[in-house]
């Protein structure tokens, strides 16, 4: 049945299908469609040519999950790229917001060592995986335990200024997923752990100089974002580009 259907045939021209299939690139970015497009969608109908029910599928079938699941994931990347704009920051925004939270765990620690309190473990357990994931590039266990963070987080909060750390998590895991995928730059150890272990130090001294509370939290924040700034442990070669 329609063996030879092939990129740019008569037949295939103009179907249901082919259509689903240009609606669907659209979340690539146009540059990328002008290059790829005509060939992507090839592929695409030429494959679905090969099954027992090629006619009906051309007036009535839809990308499969698969097809669209990688075609999202290649317009992350594409748009998300080692060295594009967005991608960096990206990259800058779940970087600051992870050592946000390694901050908020010195803060935690420092507090309840000085004026006492309940230590939330499973938070610092879980800051601790991630930390360890970015060293070795595990962003699966990275963006796993950001995402619990924000979810368990959110339904555990009991007051307003508990939820500081929660909007944090979420912007990080967003950032996380849009920035590090299986393409981006790796973090350098070094300088990764240097940073760590100086917001570590800052929320500590911090936590241990004042009790945890909404000021305390936004100064954390203004110290992460310095440290960010300054130390950039993100960097990785190459510039901008697109």
């Amino acid at each position: 049945m329609n063996a030879g259907i092939g990129p740019g045939s008569d037949v295939e021209r103009g179907s249901n299908l082919e259509r689903r299939y240009r609606r669907l690139l659209r979340v690539l970015p146009a540059w990328y469609r002008a290059e790829r497009e005509e060939e992507m969608v090839g592929i695409f109908l030429a494959e679905r040519a090969d099954g027992v029910d090629a006619d009906l599928d051309l007036e009535h079938g839809w990308p499969g999950w698969g097809e669209a699941w990688a075609t999202v994931d290649l317009a992350v990347r594409v748009r998300f790229g080692p060295v594009r704009r967005a991608g960096v920051l990206a990259r800058v925004v779940a970087l600051a917001g992870l050592l946000g939270h390694v901050v908020s765990a010195g803060q935690g620690l420092g507090s309840v060592a000085r004026f006492g309190g309940v230590w939330v473990w499973w938070f610092d357990a879980l800051v601790a995986v991630a930390v360890a994931g970015v060293a070795w590039r595990q962003w699966a266990a990275v963006k796993a335990a950001v995402g619990v963070l924000a979810v368990h987080g959110g339904l555990v909060a009991q007051e307003p200024w508990a939820l500081v750390p929660v909007v944090l998590s979420w912007v990080t895991l967003v950032a996380l997923v849009l920035g590090w995928h299986r393409e981006a730059p790796p973090v350098p150890r070094a300088r990764w752990w240097a940073t760590v272990v100086a917001g570590l130090g800052l929320g500590a001294v911090w936590g241990l100089a004042v009790p945890l509370s909404p000021v305390a939290f936004g100064v954390a924040a203004v110290i992460t974002t310095g440290v960010v700034v300054v130390v950039r442990p993100w960097r990785a070669a190459g510039s901008p580009t697109r």
